[in-house]
């Protein structure tokens, strides 16, 4: 489950609660900005790590959760670098346009070849497996 998916489910159960409430009263009960947070739910903002930490607390998620949501941004942040024209099979290219740390690009990498989703078959070619 991604943490946008999270956001969403607990945006419904409170809607489903409250037929009137709105995406304003999400946002300021999450202590957020309702404009980030609705292209958040949309899909037309990436979701950051910083992003999952700083409304984690408020939706009383518990550390091991936290951790895992912003593995899976990380994640689709490296995947969405590799599919880009241009790519680049450099750790400190792929860090700064992912945005995150280079450490977290190298534990994000081995996480993937762990899960067998990307190959590096050389220094030269990372290859997303389907």
């Amino acid at each position: 489950m991604t943490f946008r998916s999270a956001l969403q489910t607990e945006f419904d159960r409170r809607r489903s609660a409250n037929p009137r409430y709105s995406l304003r009263a999400f946002a300021r009960a999450l202590a957020f900005d309702h404009s980030a947070l609705s292209q958040i739910l949309r899909g037309r903002r990436r979701v950051t790590a910083r992003n999952v930490r700083a409304l984690s607390s408020r939706l009383r998620l518990d550390a091991a959760a936290v951790e895992e949501h912003c593995a899976i941004e990380h994640e689709a942040a490296v995947l969405a670098a590799l599919a880009r024209p241009g790519f680049r099979p450099d750790t400190r290219w792929v860090a700064t346009i992912a945005g995150i740390p280079i450490d977290e690009v190298n534990v994000t990498l081995q996480r993937l070849l762990r899960k067998r989703v990307m190959t590096m078959s050389a220094t030269t070619s990372w290859v997303r497996q389907l």
